[in-house]
């Protein structure tokens, strides 16, 4: 399937699309559980420990909501930071995945020196769906820093 694409409004991507920010997300938390573990003696922690510490500090808390009624499942949150392009939505095999990297970089100059900040966040939520969501019809909506998806349920899968 492809990709829906609207402007001003996050990514849908279905089933065959390659989940680019999911992958660099767990990538991000390898890379960083690696260096907790290199960096430790073989007797402190464990490969657990080094990844939820990993997780810890690449992921940002962004709460999102899931709601579930007779005619469509919703999910909604606060991604204030979070442009349109930043967020990609995916469906497969029942499960709604949500993540989102944003990043920003900053320099200045004073007499001989270049100071560079940079900071990033970063999201990462699943929510396994009911079998009469129909996620062909997904709306995916993101105003003000608020974002919503919303399922309508396929009332014949229902019976």
């Amino acid at each position: 399937m492809a990709t829906d694409k609207k402007p001003g409004l996050p990514v849908i991507r279905k089933a065959d699309d390659i989940f680019a920010i999911f992958d660099q997300i767990q990538d991000m938390i390898r890379e960083r559980a690696f260096h907790f573990f290199n960096n430790r003696n073989s007797d402190e922690g464990d490969a657990l420990s080094d990844w939820l510490k990993a997780e810890s500090e690449v992921l940002t808390d962004i709460a999102l909501s899931y709601d579930e009624d007779e005619n469509q499942v919703t999910v909604e949150g606060d991604v204030t930071g979070f442009l349109p392009e930043e967020i990609e939505v995916k469906t497969r095999d029942g499960v709604l995945e949500i993540g989102g990297i944003h990043a920003e970089e900053s320099s200045s100059k004073k007499k001989d020196v270049t100071e560079t900040t940079s900071k990033q966040m970063s999201f990462l939520r699943s929510f396994t769906l009911p079998d009469s969501a129909d996620t062909d019809k997904i709306d995916v909506q993101l105003t003000s820093g608020k974002f919503s998806a919303k399922i309508p349920k396929n009332s014949s899968l229902g019976l």
